[in-house]
């Protein structure tokens, strides 16, 4: 059997695929180093970085601050100033960041991937940015709050979906993914309208809800008392309370 069959091999059973999803104790110790160095590369890279960089240079010092740690930078996205309205999935280029920049990671360490976003500010947010980030922060918990086993992934996506309508964003479901499991893959599922798999104690989730020019993204996993633990949190990062829990806002630099 395989999950990826050829003509000589049969698909795995989907029950066998949904066990690969709940971690073990064992993997959540790893999980819980991989994900801390993660968040620690992060803050590193992004309390150095100069509004001179470019984003190249930006994504370049990520990665290298992943592989000092023992983690392969399975994914570095980077934007600037200008390109931050523009994408969501931001593959860097040679601009340099000037006032703002979002850096994003996807670190594998034991085969295990911790996924999180980051974003600062050279200077003091516009009341706008600074509104759009109190406003992606308020969406995420509408996810988290129902990241509980027994509950389906297709019903966080409609949570999301409706959190961004009454923020006023009826469209914004559609503009990105919205994330979904995680595990040994950077995605095992993508959350959407059609996805009835279900949440499990010790699975890991990460979701990704954004607005243009503003994201949050960090690792959770879902405890066996249904609360969520943040894999990728980093206490040397600026973080709000928001329904309960730390998240994080841009550090200004």
């Amino acid at each position: 059997m395989s999950d990826r069959p050829t003509f000589q091999e049969i698909s795995i059973d989907p029950y066998l695929r949904s066990r690969k999803q709940i971690m073990m104790s064992s993997e959540l110790e790893r999980y819980r180093k991989v994900g801390s160095l993660a968040g620690a590369a992060m803050t590193e890279v992004l309390s150095a970085a100069k509004p001179t960089w470019t984003e190249y240079q930006l994504a370049g010092a990520g990665a290298e601050a992943l592989w000092a740690r023992g983690l392969h930078p399975a994914l570095t996205l980077a934007a600037g100033e200008r390109r931050l309205p523009l994408y969501r999935h931001a593959t860097p280029t040679d601009e340099q960041i000037g006032k703002q920049a979002m850096l994003v990671f996807c670190a594998r360490g034991c085969g295990l991937y911790a996924n999180l976003t980051r974003f600062i500010c050279f200077g003091s947010l516009t009341e706008k940015d600074a509104r759009l980030h109190q406003q992606v922060r308020e969406i995420e918990a509408a996810a988290l709050d129902l990241c509980q086993p027994g509950v389906s992934l297709n019903a966080v996506y409609y949570a999301l979906k409706i959190a961004y309508e009454q923020h006023g964003y009826s469209q914004a479901i559609r503009e990105h993914h919205q994330g979904g499991t995680t595990g040994y893959l950077a995605r095992e599922i993508v959350a959407n309208p059609a996805t009835s798999d279900m949440l499990a104690e010790n699975s890991v989730v990460t979701w990704n809800p954004s607005l243009s020019g503003a994201k949050i993204e960090d690792t959770f996993a879902i405890g066996t008392d249904g609360k969520l633990e943040n894999l990728t949190f980093d206490r040397a990062w600026p973080s709000v309370e928001v329904a309960g829990r730390l998240r994080p806002v841009p550090q200004i630099i």
